[in-house]
């Protein structure tokens, strides 16, 4: 499934709470995206749609697709990052460039990449590869 840099912030944001053992609630995901409860409301509504997010009450939760989806992503990002970096650039501005390119790049060059990095646990700034 395709996602959007968007949702992919409000997938981390959810999944930040989710593993603290807490419901993603609505406030507090506007004010982790900096953005109006408005704006975080059709985001919700959004990612429900398209199944990547359950609500309970006002409780919201990743679903399966949700995870997936977002460590797809976040893989890319880190794999590319890892990548730049080994070439000689700065780590942030590596950070930069990955997320521009994540949500491009197809799975099979991405484990191609890995490989060819040797496999590495971490991406530069100490984050777990899944």
């Amino acid at each position: 499934m395709d996602i959007s840099e968007r949702e992919i912030e409000y997938l981390s944001t959810i999944k930040k709470m989710n593993d603290k053992g807490q419901p993603g609630k609505l406030t507090l995901i506007a004010r982790e995206i900096d953005v109006s409860p408005a704006s975080a409301f059709e985001e919700i509504k959004h990612l429900e749609r398209k199944g990547l997010i359950f609500k309970e009450d006002n409780n919201i939760y990743l679903t399966d697709e949700g995870k997936r989806s977002l460590t797809k992503a976040l893989r890319a990002h880190r794999v590319l990052e890892s990548l730049l970096v080994k070439v000689g650039i700065d780590p942030d501005i590596a950070c930069g460039y990955s997320k521009e390119f994540e949500l491009k790049v197809p799975d099979e060059i991405i484990d191609k990449l890995y490989e060819y990095l040797g496999k590495p646990n971490k991406c530069p700034h100490g984050n777990g590869i899944p």
